[in-house]
């Protein structure tokens, strides 16, 4: 079976819409045949190409003249898996989920240990902003998210009424787990604020 037979055969099994990569493929044959037999797949319309790197099963929808692309929140996915980074959801996004801002992102945008860099995919754009590990590690947690939200707000913003409607949401016990080492200074401050303080807002 040649290799394009043998993506063909893989391309049927795989859900419409759903962001792919090259490794997707790696076992069909040499890097350059599976490249080729791709890029003639994207040509005849059995693929799409999302973005550099990234393709889909065309999705037929009613009433859209062109196919509907994958969501950008799994194309971010699949980049960073591809390229081994770590997302994490942006500050912005986290503090409106807190009530602690009501501004409203413009594009899908992410964290990422990665590079600070804006992608293509179809119409949208995606976002990535690079973070610290020590923020994007601990992601997880109430108080980890409530450090992502900080970081985006920065020392300026992260005024005593901040820190009391976080106090609303997030108990003083969640960041006493909070591994202060390497936050910047205003940050800690921040922190230790929150764990000491829950009964002063």
């Amino acid at each position: 079976m040649t290799t394009s037979a043998r993506i063909h055969e893989k391309v049927k099994r795989l859900p419409k819409g759903r962001p792919l990569t090259l490794e997707t493929f790696k076992q069909c044959g040499s890097p350059t045949s599976v490249r080729q037999a791709i890029s003639r797949m994207t040509k005849s319309g059995e693929l799409v190409r999302v973005t550099k790197g990234v393709y889909a099963r065309p999705k037929i929808v009613r009433h859209l003249k062109n196919p509907a692309l994958p969501a950008p929140e799994s194309v971010a996915k699949v980049i960073a898996k591809q390229n081994g980074e770590t997302l994490a959801p942006h500050g912005a996004d986290v503090a409106r989920k807190l009530g602690l801002s009501t501004h409203v992102t413009m594009q899908t945008a992410f964290y990422t240990t990665g590079r600070t860099r804006k992608v293509s995919a179809g119409t949208a754009t995606i976002a990535f902003q690079h973070a610290p590990d020590y923020l994007i590690d601990q992601q997880h947690t109430p108080a980890g998210q409530a450090l992502l939200a900080l970081h985006h707000m920065g020392p300026r913003h992260t005024t005593r009424d901040v820190l009391g409607r976080m106090r609303e949401r997030i108990s003083r016990e969640e960041f006493g787990h909070v591994d202060t080492e390497k936050l910047p200074r205003w940050m800690r401050e921040a922190v230790d604020e929150l764990e000491a303080g829950s009964h002063a807002h």
